[in-house]
């Protein structure tokens, strides 16, 4: 009867270090190149405010164009370039109206899974938390003739959404140069519909600006 082969202890004692070794140098690279979530959530939530905020300020049944009386001597109590516009809608069967009007309308168009409505903080299926308070009587009527933000005069205001792309978890750190591991960002937005990403959140800004209309913004 032939003996049986098998591995003597050293054998497999080497065989354990090169696998050991393999890993070692391997795993570094593949994590290296692993996709970041949530720099792809950045990207996918920016994505998410251009659109919203370009259906509100393009429909006209909820921010009629108002500009007209922007131009009258005195302003005509009527001027409004956007956002500005706080008089009372009728949306599926809901109105809103005053400081919370486009807070509230932004969130019917989240798909949303936990609501806090007192405070305007959203939770979406993706995991993401959504800060409208920042944009709650964010803007003057009459004021918001810019086009630019470098052109924004304090009085025109704007209006600010906080960002977090992993909701309440960890890190809770802004994308800035200093936090490479980051998940939260602020978008500003105008009356008139210009938005951009806070330029102190510039780790955000980088993730975007595949975005042709991110640059222009900018």
């Amino acid at each position: 009867m032939r003996g049986l082969k098998a591995f003597t202890l050293t054998e497999l004692m080497v065989a354990l270090a090169v696998i050991g070794i393999l890993v070692a140098v391997v795993t570094p690279a593949i994590m290296k190149n692993r996709p970041n979530k949530n720099k792809m959530m950045v990207k996918k939530t920016f994505y998410t405010v251009e659109n919203i905020v370009s259906s509100l300020i393009n429909d006209e049944r909820l921010y009629p164009d108002m500009r007209d009386g922007c131009y009258e001597t005195p302003v005509n109590a009527t001027c409004a370039w956007g956002f500005d516009y706080t008089d009372k809608v009728n949306y599926e069967g809901e109105d809103f109206d005053g400081q919370t009007k486009f807070p509230l309308l932004f969130a019917t168009r989240l798909n949303v899974k936990k609501a806090d409505n007192t405070n305007l903080i959203y939770y979406t299926n993706d995991g993401v938390k959504w800060d409208l308070s920042g944009t709650k009587n964010a803007w003057t009527a009459g004021k918001s003739k810019v086009g630019k933000f470098e052109d924004a005069s304090p009085e025109a205001g704007k209006g600010v959404i906080k960002i977090d792309v992993n909701g309440d978890e960890a890190p809770n750190a802004v994308c800035s140069d200093d936090n490479e591991d980051c998940d939260q960002y602020h978008v500003e937005i105008l009356a008139n519909g210009k938005l951009r990403v806070d330029p102190a959140h510039n780790r955000a800004v980088e993730y975007i600006t595949i975005n042709t209309s991110m640059k222009d913004n900018l």
